[in-house]
C-alpha cells in the first residue's frame, strides 16, 4: 500500500467515526500529518510513514509434523 492511498483512509477512519467528537480535521500533506481537533478543546496528531513490508512466517512445528 502506497503512504497517500493510507494516508487517505486514516482521513476516512476519523472522518466517518461518530464515537469522537471530532470538531474538525486538519491534513498537512508535505509533513504527512492529520491534526484532529476535538470538541473539548484537545488535539491529536497522527503522523504517518512508511517503514517498508512485514510478514507473519508460519512457526514450525518442532516434532517435524
Amino acid at each position: 500500500m502506497e503512504l497517500n492511498t493510507f494516508k487517505d483512509m486514516i482521513f476516512e477512519l476519523f472522518n466517518e467515526t461518530d464515537n469522537l467528537p471530532i470538531v474538525d480535521i486538519m491534513v498537512n500533506d508535505r509533513k504527512n500529518e492529520i491534526k484532529i481537533f476535538l470538541a473539548d478543546h484537545s488535539s491529536f496528531s497522527v503522523k504517518c510513514s512508511k517503514r517498508g513490508s512485514w510478514f507473519i512466517q508460519k512457526p514450525v512445528n518442532s516434532k517435524g509434523k
